[in-house]
């Protein structure tokens, strides 16, 4: 059995990703906001994740549940040395869209492939 080439895939990743996507950024609001039993958390710095992302993609109506993914979420493959947090959000064709699921593509040894952010306006 082949050794599957994780870091020949993230360079095909990043290039169809650069192909297809634009430069973009998410930003993470540093205001604490409040933990599960309303007590308020620490306010952090904002952080800003930049990198390529690609074209907004829509989700198959089979996959849509109605509650995980709902029929007006989309998602987009982000490229970056970082990956951006639940919480993030982005302008994206004249929309502010907040990640609501980050899915990433790691080999063991810890090369990042690539990361499926779920969107949600």
């Amino acid at each position: 059995m082949a050794n599957f080439d994780y870091a020949q895939a993230r360079l095909t990743a990043a290039k169809i990703i650069s192909k297809f996507g634009a430069p973009g950024e998410f930003y993470l609001d540093g205001d604490g906001g409040y933990d599960d039993f309303g007590d308020p958390l620490p306010s952090q710095p904002n952080t800003e994740y930049t990198g390529t992302v690609s074209p907004l993609l829509g989700y198959k109506a089979h996959e849509i549940d109605g509650e995980q993914i709902q029929s007006t979420d989309s998602f987009v493959f982000f490229r970056s040395d970082t990956v951006p947090e639940i919480g993030s959000t982005s302008m994206l064709n004249g929309e502010v869209y907040r990640v609501v699921n980050v899915k990433r593509l790691d080999s063991v040894g810890g090369i990042n492939v690539y990361a499926k952010l779920q969107l949600r306006r």
